[in-house]
């Protein structure tokens, strides 16, 4: 286990990338036209996975449910996503990023890992971290 010391110093590692990468993407949003708070939920609307319900939304983004009814409202207002039901249960409501969506995203997710802090990593130390944070953000 790690001393108070070396966990405070870890906390405030991971706070400053969190900070850096967060300042990558505002300094991209303009050219995207989006908001910071459009931009984190287009990053979480993964097309390559099954849709997620909008209070899973709501939980991984920190907010209140409707916050993110109001948010859908916003992209699909721009053409980027459409609330659909869930597949397998028609009473939950999902958010899937249309194509152009789907490329705001792809265009995203470019620009941050081109100026990523994580860039100087190579390969097998990105596939380190990843292990170690996803041990980290484990559910207890």
């Amino acid at each position: 286990m790690a001393s108070n010391k070396l966990a405070a110093e870890l906390l405030d590692q991971v706070m400053s990338l969190s900070g850096r990468v967060a300042g990558i993407m505002r300094d991209g949003l303009e050219a995207l036209d989006l908001t910071e708070t459009l931009a984190n939920l287009i990053w979480l609307v993964d097309p390559a996975v099954d849709p997620v319900p909008l209070r899973k939304l709501a939980v991984q983004l920190r907010c209140d449910p409707s916050n993110v009814t109001l948010l859908s409202t916003q992209l699909e207002e721009k053409g980027l996503a459409e609330r659909r039901p869930h597949p397998r249960d028609g009473r939950v409501r999902t958010l899937v990023l249309t194509e152009k969506g789907a490329d705001v995203r792809n265009r995203l997710l470019t620009l941050v890992t081109a100026r990523s802090p994580l860039s100087v990593l190579d390969d097998a130390e990105q596939r380190q971290l990843h292990r170690f944070l996803a041990k980290a953000l484990a559910p207890l």
